[in-house]
């Protein structure tokens, strides 16, 4: 169900929704509007203009900056919507159900290419609504060992330095190797601004999964990247929690992080959550979990 009806429409709720809108904190308004029903947009002045929040059964979705969207699917993965003068970019499919597609083409009137960060089925399982993808072509293989039912025969390669000019705006593409082979990010050298996927994790950096590099070489993938972005102020990763990006001290925990565990300084602990079994260190602000086979 992705059918919304005008807010115009809802006069005696129209009351109703502003009066929750602004007497709850920013956290909250994407559950309160997901309560409240579907509607196609709500403009947060008193939030000074620069929230804009839409919701439906099954996505829900914020401006996070001028013209980028924040979208979460029902298990709260994260895609961006990135619009440009003449295209928009959708980065990442997400797990969610429905029709994602219309979602998306009710959020922009641009024509829509699809950039997947990696190939994990939390990032990927809505991508053959869309017909022009690129994705690493690495990341076959993490298709193959997870067995998913996603058709990829028609999917572009992407690599270092692939420019992706949207008008007037600029995305790099940077392969950043480690939670998957094939895994990039997106920079957005003029913002500083970087979107990042799974390759840096979200607070827990999962390296223990089926297909992870060994973490000697995730932490040269970590170098190369710390010195393109160290300038960059914010990293929108793949599972963002409360629409708040992490910051580059965010990078520098985790290169910590790995590097005392590649050098036996730290002793991980079990960890017991999801499918695949793995020992997790504490740093700062990261949650490494890795596999002690795989240093």
């Amino acid at each position: 169900m992705n059918e919304r009806i005008p807010l115009e429409k809802f006069e005696d709720s129209k009351t109703l929704i502003f009066f929750h809108v602004f007497q709850f904190p920013t956290l909250l308004l994407e559950d309160i509007l997901k309560k409240v029903g579907n509607f196609s947009s709500l403009f947060c002045n008193k939030l000074g203009g620069k929230y804009v929040f839409t919701t439906c059964h099954i996505y829900s979705s914020i401006l996070v900056e001028p013209r980028i969207w924040h979208i979460t699917d029902y298990r709260n993965d994260s895609m961006y919507l990135i619009e440009g003068k003449e295209k928009a970019i959708l980065f990442d499919t997400g797990m969610g159900t429905g029709n994602l597609k219309g979602y998306i083409q009710d959020l922009t009137d641009k024509s829509i290419e699809v950039i997947i960060s990696h190939a994990h089925w939390d990032h990927i399982m809505q991508v053959n609504q869309f017909k022009r993808v690129y994705m690493n072509h690495k990341e076959f293989e993490i298709i193959k060992i997870f067995n998913m039912d996603i058709d990829y025969t028609h999917f572009l390669n992407i690599k270092d330095k692939d420019i992706f000019d949207l008008g007037d705006t600029r995305l790099e593409v940077m392969e950043v190797p480690g939670h998957t082979p094939g895994s990039i990010v997106l920079l957005d050298e003029e913002n500083k601004i970087i979107f990042s996927g799974d390759a840096v994790g979200a607070g827990y950096t999962w390296m223990h999964l089926p297909g992870c590099l060994p973490l000697s070489r995730y932490i040269e993938s970590l170098y190369k990247l710390y010195e393109r972005i160290k300038n960059f102020k914010k990293i929108y990763h793949g599972h963002l929690k409360e629409s708040k990006p992490l910051d580059i001290f965010y990078l520098e925990d985790l290169i910590k992080a790995v590097e005392k565990v590649i050098r036996r300084e730290v002793i991980g602990k079990t960890y017991n959550y999801g499918n695949f079994e793995g020992l997790y260190v504490e740093f700062g602000s990261v949650v490494l979990v890795y596999n002690p086979a795989n240093i």
